[in-house]
């Protein structure tokens, strides 16, 4: 079964993406004696062929309208639902560890198919159609 994501997940990708000046500013870059290389906010002292880079803040995305737990659910369903309508394996997840143990055969596929359109149908308004 497809899991949407868990709230805390959500909260974490929503801090790294609106966090405001987060990844901005410069990085050093340089390598070792051993070759290895190291990335840092600081340049080492007294190290030889150190390289900066200037990082910039990706423009800031369009903000959308929060959406209910109804509607959120139904947006995961849909995504569900193109997920098992495509040739892209699903996996079934038999023992609730969040982790898939087998991949669905095509006839438990088809019957998500069928339960997820029967949700979408009677739960779920009709997204409205691109122009």
């Amino acid at each position: 079964m497809i899991r949407p994501l868990s709230p805390r997940l959500l909260l974490v990708l929503a801090t790294v993406l609106f966090a405001p000046g987060a990844f901005a500013g410069t990085v050093y870059q340089w390598k070792d004696a051993k070759g290895v290389t190291h990335y840092a906010d600081a340049p080492p002292p007294g190290q030889q062929g150190v390289k900066n880079r200037e990082l910039q803040d990706a423009p800031a995305a369009p903000q959308q309208a929060a959406l209910t737990p109804e509607e959120a659910n139904c947006a995961t369903a849909r995504k569900n639902l193109e997920q098992l309508k495509s040739s892209q394996p699903v996996g079934l997840d038999a023992n609730g560890d969040g982790k898939p143990d087998a991949p669905m055969t095509a006839e438990e596929r088809a019957k998500q198919v069928q339960r997820t359109e029967w949700v979408l149908a009677n739960h779920c308004k009709q997204p409205d159609a691109a122009p």
